[in-house]
Order: structure tokens, then C-alpha cells, then sequence
């Protein structure tokens, strides 16, 4: 059977699965964010801000203490967005394939055993989609025997 190729033409598939994985993977970056940045940011400020506070009057210190906290936002927004594609994108590699296999079981519920389970060669879960086919294969020679 030759192999057709398919395109992503919608990438949000299963909803509540993606929004899940997506919120995990931004919790886990806000969280290694936060304990790294934190751990950096107060160690170096502490002893910046000791050597600094004899050289720059209070004003300009604390100007500058101001920019680099606003770049540091700026940055973790930016970074949640890039964060937030990849996991769309990583999770559609699996909730796409899980869609399709739903709806390839429903019809061969139905009876209809002629199509089989395709995936793109990027997509996970090929093993189970591979196995759904060999099953019904079986199913479909049982029928015909």
C-alpha cells in the first residue's frame, strides 16, 4: 500500500491534552527560570551592588537595577512564546495521531475494515498505530474466512 503524505492543517487537535502539556512545559520553564535567574540575579546584585553603590550615585543604581529587570521580563515573555510553539508543535505529534486513531477505531466499529491508520513521519505512536493495523488486518481476514 503506498504511503500517502499528510499536512498539519490544524494544530490544535485534543484540546484539553495539548493545553495540559503546554501548561507543563511552561511551568517548568517559568520554574527553572525563576530558581536559575533568581540564584544568579541575587548573588551577582548582591555583590554588584556593593561595589556599584561607591561608584554610581543611588539614582542611576537604582536605574539601572530597573533595566536590567525589565529586560529580564521582556526576555521570560519571549521566551514563553517560543516555549508555548514548541509545545504545540510536540504536542500535536501526539494528540494528532491519537485523533486520528479514534476515529479509525469508530469506523472499524462501524464495520468499515477498508482504510488502515496513517501517520506522518514526524508523528509518535507509530508502534500503536502499526499494531492497530496488523489487528485489523486479522479482523478483516477472520471477516472473510
Amino acid at each position: 500500500m503506498p504511503k500517502m503524505s499528510y499536512k498539519r492543517t490544524q494544530f490544535i487537535v485534543k484540546k484539553s491534552f495539548q493545553l495540559r502539556y503546554i501548561g507543563l512545559i511552561l511551568a517548568v520553564m517559568l520554574f527553572s527560570s525563576l530558581v536559575a535567574g533568581y540564584t544568579i540575579y541575587y548573588n551577582s546584585w548582591v555583590f554588584l551592588g556593593a561595589k556599584l553603590a561607591n561608584v554610581y550615585p543611588q539614582g542611576m543604581l537604582v536605574q539601572i537595577f530597573r533595566t536590567v529587570n525589565l529586560r529580564l521580563a521582556v526576555n521570560l515573555v519571549f521566551i514563553a512564546i517560543i516555549c508555548t510553539g514548541i509545545g504545540i508543535i510536540a504536542s500535536h505529534r501526539i494528540a494528532g495521531p491519537l485523533d486520528r486513531m479514534i476515529r479509525f477505531l469508530k469506523s472499524v466499529k462501524e464495520g468499515d475494515y477498508s482504510k488502515r491508520i496513517q501517520l506522518r513521519d514526524k508523528d509518535e505512536l507509530a508502534d500503536l498505530a502499526n499494531a492497530i493495523n496488523e489487528l485489523v488486518d486479522k479482523l478483516e481476514n477472520e471477516k472473510k474466512a
